[in-house]
């Protein structure tokens, strides 16, 4: 069976990703053919840029990058949930 993480992509204060996540979620969770788990990228505090390797290399030194590497790799298949800002 597939495993497919829907991933809330933003970290901002006042986003409302979750809400988004789990609409699609519920929605996702009716298929009987994978099984869906929520991730959020805001639990892994990842600092923008602090590996010396670029992330194409897969050599992690920092514990939160290796966390997040470890879980992204446990799934097959990803849908990414991203902001849209806007003024006003």
């Amino acid at each position: 069976m597939l495993n497919i993480a829907i991933i809330i992509g933003s970290t901002r204060p006042g986003r409302h990703g979750k809400a988004v996540a789990d609409w699609a979620y519920d929605i996702a969770k009716r298929r009987e053919d994978a099984r869906f788990e929520i991730v959020d990228i805001a639990d892994y505090n990842l600092p923008l840029l602090d590996e010396p390797m670029g992330a194409a290399s897969g050599q992690y030194t920092k514990p939160h990058t290796i966390a997040w590497s470890e879980k992204i790799k446990s799934f097959d298949g990803y849908v990414f949930l991203a902001p849209v800002f806007r003024n006003g």
